[in-house]
């Protein structure tokens, strides 16, 4: 079998179990409420309270990421999977904290497309 070199500039190092840590995790997330100082999120995962994170919000939002730090989280509810195992239902409360002004900007014009939604009259809740 014929050698192959190894073409990386630098060396690359596996990062042990015990460091990985959830800030290098992605997790999906269902963003329920949005405020200029937070929100609400809804999750299978579970968060640490105290621990920072990164929203990203969606692409009807501007796709930007805003930084927070878990103040609250927890179970809302459970199900029971097709295998058997119970899967939980988290919610968590995001607070933003050193967002630049490009992100406080990007906030608020998510904000005003939430509001402007629910004041449509056709939004869902007016039903």
């Amino acid at each position: 079998m014929a050698e192959t070199s190894d073409r990386r500039r630098a060396a690359r190092l596996t990062v042990a179990r015990h460091l990985r840590g959830s800030e290098l995790e992605l997790h999906l997330v269902r963003l329920l409420d949005l405020s200029p100082t937070g929100a609400r999120i809804e999750h299978l995962e579970p968060m640490r309270q105290g621990g920072m994170c990164h929203l990203d919000l969606p692409p009807a939002f501007g796709r930007v990421r805003l930084t927070g730090r878990v103040v609250w989280t927890e179970v809302r509810g459970s199900e029971q999977t097709l295998e058997g195992d119970r899967r939980f239902h988290h919610q968590s409360g995001i607070e933003f904290e050193g967002l630049t002004p490009e992100q406080r900007a990007a906030l608020a014009t998510a904000l005003e497309t939430l509001r402007a939604a629910s004041e449509a009259p056709d939004h869902p809740s007016l039903r």
